[in-house]
């Protein structure tokens, strides 16, 4: 039997003699098996990631419970993939409490047959599951194939629902400068004008969608993929696409001397851009990344990624070489559509990839590389008839440093893309710089003098970023953070001293410094809200909440504009803590939060126990959300879970109409990100010293 028939089955147990039982069951069953041990579902998320099982057995003592765990790492590893639990002792209520909690069924050792025929047909369902969604995506393309035999108009237009662009002619794909044989469909209309105009564009797609629209017109000024601007006007109309409301869009040119600079930019573009994937050649690249890196990120960190594909000889021989070509250009696709706007990208010849992208830290970039590595993972990628599947190794290397050398750079990712597909491909690597970061700083002595003569000299700065509506109305409201300036005035971000303060016990400090010149904020502007954020020491400091009530008692400040607000995962290390804590706060009138929410197996403990008035939606879950149908339903789960107990959700690091679009869907009430606000930093001058 050949290797590409034999399935992939995760046993779950401490024993060899389970997995054994397991083996030998299912080829008596005739089924060609290979099966991975894990000992315990900590470990289990590498397994189904490098394995992509199509069946998981887990074997459950009478008095533990490792299911609801196991689960919550396989719907975010192997979503699909079903569960049977194995135990000694078998009862309808036990079925219907695993069934509960994410299991298929619930068999035993001791009735090996039922087990083969529990075990038979849930393989049969996941791989029936498995086709239709191939079916499925037969479909899609055909349609898509279709809609280009349709597009014969000169008129450039485009169908859009919820702002994404659903279906473009090849009309309007010129028009923005993508090449011809781009597929714009997912593409966020926004970001085909200009900041300033999307306003007014938003306002009408949705009265249109609405049929509130009469057939007046919207001047704009567009943006070309390659760069660049031009006057366009769009007519709305509304429509209906594959059941549901859209608006299409006809655009009609208002510059004829905007026309006469096209074919500049159509020789341009192929001397800046590899031909079979629209990506930056590697002259072009270099440029772009040597440019960018003179300016600081626009987020918390910078990183430079290096995309292979592993073992490409196979490809080579399933789809020959012209096939491997379409691969590349299929992958760049795949690329593009987990990446933002600011990230820049480029083919290096042959089969390598580059990606240098800003993100709010870095696990925000080993989330990026993790969904970009399930994607091509999962992708069947075909040429006249014949099909493969290729992994991808990605060697990420943090930039840092004022000056970085860019050549330096490149070869570091590349070193450790290597490493990674050494290792067996299909996974990141860190290099080793990025991987020391991530423990502590050996620079603790230097930092924590200056961060106190930063406290002490009142070089502390409060930086409001806006919170925007989404589902619900919401003004004035502001994430405060927190920003240190050095002794020459230059601003220091608080990736770069929290953690030092937070080892050091300056954490709380800093705390009351931030609390203090808030409530200064809010007395000079009555109508808003801030939402501060409180470390680990100060949620265990007992003298908080009596230190609160003197400021109260001292400022007369309206406490329901400060909303205070823990990390998720200090809230479930400090619990009870986090309660008394809650409740105490609010008593006092202040509002209550748990930001950084989603990334615990322990959500919905601290949902539940927790009292809290926000939840805020960690950052790193919308890295890519509009192609992760998972995470979507993730994040729909948390959103009903918190409507149902009057909380309002906030969506973190929101930094594209695509993700925008997507939240507004799923119910999120609120967002915030560089999407509400413009990247430009402007810091507050607030002459409150700390207390």
């Amino acid at each position: 039997m050949s290797d590409s028939l034999v399935i992939s089955v995760v046993v779950i147990s401490s024993s060899e003699d389970d997995v054994a039982a397991i083996n030998t069951a299912l080829r008596d069953a005739g089924h060609a098996v290979n099966c991975s041990k894990v000992n315990n579902p900590d470990d289990l998320e590498a397994t189904l990631l490098s394995k992509r099982p199509e069946l998981m057995l887990l074997f459950q003592s009478e008095d533990t419970n490792n299911l609801q765990r196991a689960a919550a790492i396989r719907d975010k590893a192997s979503a699909h993939t079903p569960i049977i639990v194995v135990r000694q002792e078998v009862s309808e209520d036990v079925i219907a409490k695993a069934m509960r909690e994410g299991a298929r069924d619930v068999v035993s050792l001791g009735n090996i047959e039922r087990l083969k025929a529990v075990s038979s047909r849930e393989l049969r369902a996941h791989q029936l599951e498995k086709s239709l969604a191939n079916v499925v995506s037969s479909a899609n393309q055909y349609k898509r194939e279709l809609r280009s035999l349709k597009a014969v108009t000169v008129d450039a237009i485009a169908d859009v629902h919820e702002g994404i662009i659903v279906s473009a002619n090849k009309a309007w794909t010129e028009m923005f400068g993508f090449a011809d044989d781009e597929n714009l469909e997912g593409y966020p209309i926004m970001d085909l004008c200009i900041a300033a105009n999307r306003p007014a564009l938003k306002e009408g797609l949705v009265a249109c969608q609405r049929d509130q629209w009469h057939g007046e017109k919207i001047s704009v000024n567009g943006q070309r993929n390659s760069g660049g601007e031009f006057p366009v006007e769009f007519s709305l109309e509304r429509i209906n696409h594959d059941g549901e409301d859209a608006v299409r869009m006809l655009v009609t040119p208002q510059n004829t001397s905007d026309a006469r600079s096209a074919p500049v930019v159509l020789v341009k573009r192929p001397i800046n851009h590899d031909l079979a994937t629209g990506l930056f050649t590697r002259q072009q690249f270099f440029t772009s990344a040597t440019g960018q890196l003179l300016s600081p990120p626009t987020g918390g960190v910078r990183a430079m990624a290096c995309i292979r594909p592993d073992r490409f000889s196979k490809a080579l021989n399933d789809v020959g070489v012209i096939g491997t070509e379409k691969i590349i250009r299929q992958l760049a696709q795949l690329i593009r559509e987990v990446t933002q706007t600011g990230d820049v990208y480029g083919r290096f010849g042959g089969t390598i990839i580059m990606v240098m992208l800003d993100r709010g830290n870095m696990n925000d970039v080993e989330a990026w590389a993790e969904l970009l590595i399930k994607n091509v993972a999962s992708t069947v990628f075909e040429h006249e008839g014949h099909s493969t599947v290729v992994t991808c190794s990605i060697g990420l290397c943090e930039i840092k440093g004022s000056a970085p050398d860019a050549t330096k750079i490149l070869l570091e990712a590349e070193q450790t893309c290597s490493i990674a597909r050494q290792k067996g491909g299909n996974q990141l690597e860190l290099n080793k710089l990025s991987s020391d970061a991530k423990k502590l700083r050996q620079d603790d002595s230097e930092w924590e003098p200056r961060i106190r003569s930063a406290l002490t000299e009142n070089r502390m700065r409060l930086e409001h970023q806006p919170i925007g509506s989404l589902n619900n109305s919401i003004e004035d409201a502001y994430d405060t953070l927190v920003r240190m300036l050095d002794e020459d005035g230059n601003t220091i971000l608080p990736s770069q001293f929290m953690p030092v303060a937070e080892r050091t016990g300056l954490s709380k400090s800093i705390d009351r410094w931030v609390i203090g010149a808030s409530i200064s904020f809010c007395k000079a502007n009555s109508d808003s809200i801030v939402f501060v954020r409180l470390s680990r020491d100060s949620l265990l400091d007992d003298s908080l909440t009596s230190w609160l009530y003197k400021q109260i008692e001292k400022s007369h400040i309206n406490t329901k504009q400060m909303c205070f607000e823990i990390t998720e995962d200090t809230a479930v290390k400090h619990m009870r803590q986090t309660t008394d804590l809650a409740n105490k706060l609010t008593s006092l009138g202040f509002h209550f939060a748990v930001e950084h929410f989603g990334i615990s197996s322990d959500s919905s403990h601290v949902i539940n126990l927790v009292p809290m008035h926000y939840l805020k939606i960690d950052g790193s879950l919308m890295q890519g959300l509009n192609k992760d149908s998972d995470m979507q339903n993730k994040i729909k789960t948390l959103v009903i879970e918190a409507r149902q107990k009057n909380i309002h959700t906030i969506a973190e690091r929101v930094e594209d109409a695509n993700t925008m679009a997507i939240l507004w869907q799923l119910g999120v009430s609120f967002i915030q990100g560089y999407y509400v606000q413009s990247r430009e930093i402007v810091i507050e001058s607030v002459g409150t010293q700390a207390l």
